[in-house]
């Protein structure tokens, strides 16, 4: 007698898996969004023949990569409900409608299992816990959800998937989470961000951001916990130590308001003309960015890792970040750090930094970018999705 199909298989007996696919459909994703598209790529590649359902509800933005065979997306919207509606009582009855077999909450978040059921099998990718016990930006809606509701997703997941050990024993730690169940597969860097470009790259975005002047380079967040009002400060500190010379501070990835509270500021501590904002830029400027600093800074107060620390490694330019959590485990020993904190240790080590007397090393940093892959995080998923449901999806 033939063995029976497993729960959510198609008539051919493959499985048939999905993804929350919310945030890597919107335009210009970042974090979350970015890693739903690499795993999406690298899936594609790995397992076609594999079915992958890709839930989400917006349009088809117009800088989503080619779609792979083997994945469908499929958009759906709950008009006049937050988001969370959207995962708590749409989600459940598509998983049913469409006989999944598995499902990946990729939002540090899972839908009920209601009549998803025991059989079928639940995966999130729990990026980090930061914002249950950090206190910041608490008026923001899904960070109220997410501390409310991260312990019941702990428990709802047959797996758990997090991107650095610091992560990992956060979540054994605070959620008594067992430690077998939480895996850590580290991120990877974006190819691109490993590709030459053209030498004149980045002097060409030199010279349209910054007037072909030198210039240290910063990610910006509205996020409190980003950290990035502290950089204002700092160029001040900088400025008056007599280090920056010629030197601007280009800070990318700030809306209209948040600039405006930098700008304002930077003009009572005397630099605003050494600021520059080009805003959300595309990958091409933002490599280009990245290879033309002096020095890369990232000042968060706590990361579950750290990925804009690996592609600044990646185009060879020196590291200046916040000492401890997952940016200190991705920095491996070759950036340069500081308590994110504590304003002089900061000066104290970006002017190390810009006299040429701290601890930086380009080509150690270079080799260790390379050995972070999508395609190796894609892999160790799909071993993972094999193992809940006793098949090779790699073959």
């Amino acid at each position: 007698m033939a063995p029976s199909q497993p729960p959510g298989s198609t008539k051919e007996g493959l499985p048939r898996i999905s993804l929350d696919a919310r945030e890597g459909f919107r335009e210009n994703p970042r974090g979350i969004g970015l890693y739903v598209r690499h795993l999406m790529r690298e899936f594609g590649a790995l397992a076609p023949q594999m079915e992958l359902l890709l839930y989400h509800e917006r349009e088809r933005p117009q800088d989503l990569q080619e779609i792979p065979r083997g994945q469908r997306p499929l958009r759906f919207d709950l008009p006049g409900y937050r988001y969370m509606s959207w995962e708590r009582l749409g989600l459940p009855w598509r998983l049913l409608r469409d006989r999944v077999a598995l499902h990946h909450g990729t939002f540090n978040s899972l839908p009920p299992r209601m009549l998803f059921g025991k059989k079928r099998k639940l995966v999130m990718t729990l990026h980090d816990v930061i914002v249950t016990w950090l206190n910041a930006d608490l008026e923001d809606s899904f960070v109220r959800y997410a501390r409310k509701r991260t312990g019941a997703f702990v428990r709802r997941a047959d797996a758990i998937v997090t991107v650095s050990e610091f992560s990992k024993r956060e979540i054994v730690q605070r959620f008594g989470a067992a430690p077998e169940k939480v895996h850590v597969f580290y991120n990877g860097v974006d190819p691109f961000y490993l590709e030459d470009p053209a030498p004149e790259e980045a002097e060409e975005v030199r010279k349209q951001v910054c007037e072909g002047k030198p210039y240290l380079f910063a990610i910006g967040a509205d996020l409190e916990r980003k950290n990035t009002r502290a950089l204002i400060p700092l160029l001040a500190g900088l400025q008056k130590k007599g280090v920056l010379h010629e030197r601007l501070l280009v800070l990318s990835g700030l809306g209209r308001e948040k600039r405006e509270e930098l700008q304002a500021l930077a003009g009572e501590l005397g630099v605003a003309e050494r600021l520059r904002f080009p805003g959300y830029v595309p990958k091409t400027t933002l490599r280009a960015l990245f290879e033309g600093a002096d020095l890369f800074v990232y000042p968060s107060l706590v990361e579950g890792w750290g990925i804009p620390i690996l592609e600044a490694m990646a185009r060879g330019t020196p590291v200046a970040c916040s000492r401890g959590s997952g940016m200190e485990e991705a920095a491996g020993g070759l950036a340069a750090l500081f308590d994110p904190e504590d304003p002089s240790d900061m000066l104290k080590t970006l002017e190390e930094c810009l006299e040429g007397t701290g601890t930086q090393k380009r080509e150690e940093g270079l080799a260790r970018a390379r050995n972070f892959t999508w395609r190796r995080h894609a892999e160790s998923l799909l071993d993972l999705y094999g193992d809940l449901l006793q098949m090779d999806l790699l073959k």
